[in-house]
């Protein structure tokens, strides 16, 4: 019975939180099914991974811009 508790939270969440984490990878140019897998191994903290990274790489990104030169006029 303990199993099957078990088991009624997991897949629900797995097919929930798989795509969620998936949909926040690509939309910020990571691969989908990469952190979709990810997703299905770890179903609750693969999302905070997920939006760790694409918060992390936003920054970098703005960093980046920030170091440009500015072009003349």
């Amino acid at each position: 019975m303990r199993l099957l508790d078990i088991l009624l939270i997991l897949i629900p969440a797995t097919l929930v939180f798989a795509p969620i984490t998936g949909y926040i990878a690509s939309s910020h140019g990571r691969s989908f099914w990469r952190w979709f897998g990810l997703g299905i191994i770890l179903p609750f903290a693969s999302v905070f991974v997920a939006l760790f990274v694409a918060i992390w790489s936003q920054i970098a990104e703005t960093k980046a811009n920030r170091q440009l030169p500015k072009p003349p006029l």
